[in-house]
């Protein structure tokens, strides 16, 4: 059985009473970070040691399975060692949601091996909660392409949605999202958290040219959660796809130019442009 943990992105408080029980009965430990994990469990023990019927597995093993070795772990991984109280662990937040455990949940269904993900603490939800935008729906995008042509397309396309979007970003590019953003949505509504649930946590809310202006007096060091809002924001793409199907031109390469505009299918755009004509 295999047992996918969030853990604290902050405040340890956040842990769950449920994930204490899993982490002390967890025999083998699949880490983003064995040393952040060891960590973790270290805590638990000092701060919640007097909970009733907890008790630690004395020699769990541990395996360090991360974004950069997942696939070449699971190839090797004998499905036999979920016979025993398996644990995930990614180093902060919810696995597979910006951080590696997706390829392991997909071995699970493969080999049909029972798991679990337990829910808890994540940044992206507690961010929107917290924005005060009054949507009912948001887009997780995470974090941006390294890469600044890359990144402006991407921010681009995603603040095209009409709706919030959330965003994570490094203390080393935060102040290029601020710029961004300021060049592609002047008009955004901006909430963004530094260090969220942590002691020092910090927090913004106004437009793209304040959050802009913010940065350039604070302390930016530690990560941050952005969420984004343009209101009435219309798709960048729109007028390009209607000057397109304006064209008189054959239709299978028209389809496929299409499709990559949109991110619908070549053959559903086929198909109308062939009842068009």
């Amino acid at each position: 059985m295999l047992v996918l943990i969030p853990t604290p992105i902050g405040n340890i408080n956040d842990l769950s009473l449920r994930a204490i029980y899993v982490i002390a009965e967890g025999e083998i430990f699949l880490c983003e970070d064995t040393r952040v994990t060891k960590k973790l469990i270290a805590i638990v023990k000092k701060r919640f040691s007097d909970l009733p019927r907890l008790k630690f597995c004395e020699n769990p093993e541990f395996f360090s399975v991360h974004s950069h070795n997942e696939q070449e772990f699971l190839e090797s991984l004998n499905p036999e060692i979920f016979k025993k109280n398996c644990v995930y662990a990614s180093d902060a937040g919810m696995p597979c949601v910006s951080d590696p455990g997706s390829k392991l949940v997909s071995f699970c269904q493969q080999n049909k091996i029972g798991y679990e993900v337990l829910p808890g603490a994540n940044a992206a939800i507690t961010a929107f909660a917290a924005s005060g935008f009054e949507q009912t729906r948001f887009i997780f995008h995470g974090f941006l392409p390294h890469k600044r042509e890359a990144r402006k397309k991407e921010m681009s396309d995603a603040l095209s949605q009409n709706l919030p979007i959330i965003f994570y970003e490094s203390p080393h590019r935060i102040a290029n999202f601020a710029e961004l953003t300021l060049q592609i949505a002047p008009n955004a509504k901006i909430a963004a958290f530094k260090e969220m649930t942590k002691l020092h946590e910090n927090r913004f809310f106004g437009d793209a040219a304040a959050f802009y202006n913010f940065l350039k007096t604070s302390n930016t060091k530690g990560e941050w959660t952005i969420a984004v809002f343009e209101a009435g924001a219309k798709s960048r793409n729109g007028e390009i796809v209607n000057d397109l199907l304006n064209l008189k031109a054959p239709i299978k390469p028209l389809s496929k130019i299409l499709a990559k505009l949109t991110g619908e299918k070549s053959a559903v755009w086929y198909e109308r442009l062939t009842r068009k004509n």
